[in-house]
């Protein structure tokens, strides 16, 4: 299952899935319908297809008319004012919006055609089929109104559809005469009634049958209470070659009662499975938030342990390590270097049997001397290391905090608060004492 499909950059559509999105929606949502203009760039192709436009004083729209419906018994040319009735549809190779023309008939038809267009263009003009008057038909339908007879073979169609999709769905059934004197005043009955009782949609049907059988749904009246209801309505009046004013005044229409109960309704298998993605997905997101923020928790708190103070200190204390040990070896190895001259001179001076007594003596007395400066230079170097580890360790944040004090840091950034500047209100900061640490927000 593809998820927004054209709707992001990962998801594009090509020209030609779009194309054919478009065609099924306009067939879909617009269907078959009757269309009056004049007839304009007629062009009789060999094959014995028909080709021309039908315009009034703002637009036109392209026709096909395919012989198979047997359209030579009709004359028509460029010129006449036309009735076509036929599905609309979009040509795809060349995104065209067209109308593929099953029946046509001059404008000199009966009178019942004529008060229908009449009427449609009177409604029209009222705003009564405009896009922005209709609402938004439910996706999820769980209580549905159906006006129409009781004994129609529609009622049975559309019942058939709802116990096949999903038997769950709420369904209320306001009778009314579909024909003949009462119809009108027993479908505004039943459509008010419906209106009243806070279901999610009310659904306007009954089956196929000639202009006159289905003339009911074309009365003014009808027309205006489909207009004025506050509940989304669904008109499916006959079959697919019907079109009625009920069809253009109402939020939706279908092309058959059938349809209409197949647009109603979810499908259970359907809808579990779309449960189950929504889940499934639901779960991933979950989990790729939780590793976002334990990501997001490693990173701070590896900012918050180099920042710490008693890592300072610890480098700082293992440098004055290392110096003390270089300091150290670099005095024996003076030791021994003196030691190492003074063998060689007593070496030189035994050599030419001297009465060294005396010398020796002096020699040893300034060899003690060098041990005694030696050791005395050593024990200083050594109080004065000591004094500085000392005085380090006085310096010490951690110090500070065992004498009461506390260190204030930005728990976002781990930087240390020095002055009221550094913060502002909602911020949370984190408060290091000498055990353990505090966690605030700030009230200013």
């Amino acid at each position: 299952m593809q998820v927004n499909l054209g709707k992001t950059p990962e998801n594009p559509l090509s020209p030609s899935k779009l194309n054919n999105l478009a065609r099924r929606t306009i067939e879909k949502h617009m269907g078959s319908v009757w269309l009056i203009g004049e007839v304009s760039d007629l062009y009789m192709a060999r094959s014995g297809h028909a080709y021309f436009s039908l315009k009034d004083n703002m637009s036109s729209i392209k026709c096909t008319f395919f012989k198979q419906y047997n359209f030579s018994k009709i004359e028509i040319k460029n010129g006449d004012n036309l009735l076509a009735f036929g599905q609309t549809t979009l040509y795809e190779e060349r995104s065209t919006f067209q109308l593929k023309v099953e029946r046509i008939e001059k404008s000199g038809i009966g009178d019942m055609a004529k008060a229908f267009a009449q009427l449609k263009v009177k409604l029209e003009a009222l705003g009564y089929f405009s896009q922005e008057h209709k609402q938004q038909i439910p996706r999820m339908v769980q209580s549905l109104a159906i006006v129409t007879s009781q004994t129609s073979a529609a009622i049975t169609d559309v019942l058939n559809v709802i116990k096949r999709r999903n038997p769950l769905l709420s369904v209320s059934i306001y009778h009314a005469t579909v024909q003949g004197e009462r119809a009108v005043e027993d479908i505004i009955d039943a459509l008010l009634r419906a209106d009243i009782n806070n279901h999610d949609v009310i659904l306007l049907t009954r089956g196929g049958g000639s202009q006159e059988d289905l003339w009911t749904f074309n009365d003014i009246s009808i027309a205006q209470t489909l207009f004025n209801l506050t509940t989304p309505c669904v008109s499916a009046i006959g079959h697919e070659r019907d079109t009625s004013i009920s069809d253009l005044v109402a939020d939706e229409f279908a092309i058959t009662p059938t349809a209409a109960a197949e647009l109603l309704t979810v499908d259970i298998s359907e809808l579990k499975l779309r449960l189950s993605y929504n889940i499934d997905s639901l779960n991933k997101y979950i989990t790729k938030n939780l590793n976002d923020h334990n990501q997001r928790l490693d990173i701070f708190y590896h900012k918050l342990e180099k920042s710490h103070p008693k890592n300072s200190i610890t480098i700082t204390k293992h440098l004055l390590n290392n110096k003390y040990e270089k300091l150290v070896q670099l005095a024996s190895n003076q030791i021994d270097i003196k030691e190492h001259q003074l063998s060689k001179q007593k070496a030189i001076i035994n050599k030419y049997n001297f009465n060294l007594t005396e010398k020796q003596i002096k020699l040893d007395f300034l060899l003690n001397t060098i041990k005694s400066l030696q050791f005395a230079h050593m024990s200083d170097n050594k109080h004065q290391l000591d004094s500085a580890v000392k005085n380090l360790n006085n310096l010490s944040p951690l110090a500070t905090l065992s004498r009461g004090y506390s260190i204030t840091l930005k728990q976002n950034t781990g930087e240390i608060v020095t002055d009221q500047q550094d913060i502002k209100n909602g911020d949370v900061i984190e408060t290091q004492l000498k055990n353990g640490n505090i966690t605030s927000q700030v009230r200013m």
